[in-house]
């Protein structure tokens, strides 16, 4: 079985007070709080995996930067993918299914809308758009990434930034 964790990116500050392109905004002090309680509960509930996949872009970079923190005593890699950067749904699929083998639980970090559509794709189930920093945890029928398919996985875990 493999675990997939899908986290949305924390809050970013306003495209329009950024006064930079959408692919630089920093995260906002409460991205900043947010993401920082989320990594605390989420190292607590899984203490450690195997890679972190992430969007290039400030506000996801920022987001796995905190999370990190919180898996010790040694943190993962992280790769920065560019097509993780606001991806159509089958650029996200492409890209699960390129993770290697060996590894067996990942959290890959992104932006909405892809992220929640992939949740509902794995799960079989419509639900609410994640909010920033949420946090799915899915388990997954499936003994490789390129197995790993529409309605093949149950949510474990969620959480949000309210909940915490």
């Amino acid at each position: 079985m493999k675990r997939l964790i899908l986290i949305r990116h924390a809050k970013a500050e306003p495209a329009e007070k950024a006064n930079t392109r959408d692919f630089d905004r920093a995260l906002s002090p409460r991205g900043q709080r947010d993401a920082q309680r989320m990594g605390q509960w989420l190292g607590g509930i899984i203490p450690s995996v195997d890679r972190v996949i992430a969007s290039p872009a400030r506000r996801t970079r920022e987001t796995a930067e905190e999370l990190m923190r919180f898996w010790q005593p040694v943190p993962p890699a992280i790769e920065y993918v560019d097509r993780l950067y606001l991806p159509s749904l089958d650029e996200v699929w492409a890209v699960i299914w390129s993770f290697e083998p060996v590894w067996e639980t990942v959290a890959l970090i992104g932006h909405n809308p892809s992220i929640s559509e992939l949740r509902d794709a794995l799960t079989g189930t419509a639900h609410a758009p994640m909010p920033t920093c949420a946090i799915a945890v899915l388990r997954c029928q499936a003994s490789s990434w390129a197995h790993v398919l529409p309605q093949r996985c149950s949510i474990e875990h969620y959480r949000t930034p309210a909940e915490s």
